[in-house]
């Protein structure tokens, strides 16, 4: 669920930055980060059948829809920050490989 609900938090932040909003790259940057550090931990938790985490996301997103949208901010801010300690447990090279996807997804983002 938190990949998910940073997802659609992403997707509106790069809306808005492309918009000219260039003060919200840091948090975009920031999001961006916590949903790689999920994806990196369910790789390194052996869940790598693709297909079957697109179908999860795919679940996920669609289940965020009848959220009210108070209830989908505050599970976002909490997603972000578990998304944080993940990151804060990893080691150098998860760091390091986890600000690479963020950065590249966040280059993909804004040239859409």
């Amino acid at each position: 669920m938190c990949v998910a609900a940073l997802d659609l938090s992403t997707r509106e932040l790069a809306e808005q930055v492309k918009g000219g909003r260039d003060d919200l790259r840091p948090v975009l940057l920031t999001r961006l980060t916590s949903g790689a550090a999920f994806i990196g931990a369910a790789y390194l938790a052996g869940d790598r059948d693709e297909g079957r985490s697109s179908a999860l996301l795919d679940s996920a997103l669609e289940a965020q829809k009848a959220l009210p949208e108070s209830e989908l901010a505050a599970r976002q801010v909490l997603c972000e920050g578990e998304g944080a300690r993940l990151l804060a447990g990893a080691n150098a090279l998860e760091r390091a490989v986890v600000s690479r996807v963020a950065a590249r997804r966040m280059k993909r983002l804004l040239s859409e």
